[in-house]
């Protein structure tokens, strides 16, 4: 019997070392994404989603205006390199993401 409270003990430890690890894993997560200050915006997603779909150019650089990320000359970039892959087999919406990171000099979107 005593063994048994033993191997009990034994994996509340290491669940709880593994629970500690995750918190720190998040936390440090948390603090490379908010680090530059720009947080994933919902909104380039979207772009991205309809840029994959064929959406005139036009239509998602005003999407990409919407966003507080973007102003008129970075959406612009974002779409002038993008456009060449809009033809990939996903529609170019991993071209259009990392055009996006690009522009923006850090690794937001993934």
């Amino acid at each position: 019997m005593n063994g048994f409270f033993k191997l009990i003990g034994l994996i509340a430890l290491i669940a709880a070392v593994l629970y500690l690890a995750k918190r720190f894993w998040d936390n440090l997560s948390l603090k490379k994404l908010t680090e530059g200050g720009i947080y994933e915006d919902r909104i380039v997603y979207q772009a991205a989603e309809q840029f994959a779909k064929g959406v005139p150019a036009d239509r998602i650089r005003e999407l990409l205006l919407t966003s507080y990320q973007f102003n008129e000359a970075m959406a612009q970039d974002t779409l002038r390199i993008a456009l060449p892959h809009r033809n990939d087999l996903d529609g170019g919406y991993h071209s259009f993401l990392q055009a996006a990171n690009q522009v923006l000099g850090d690794d937001v979107y993934l």
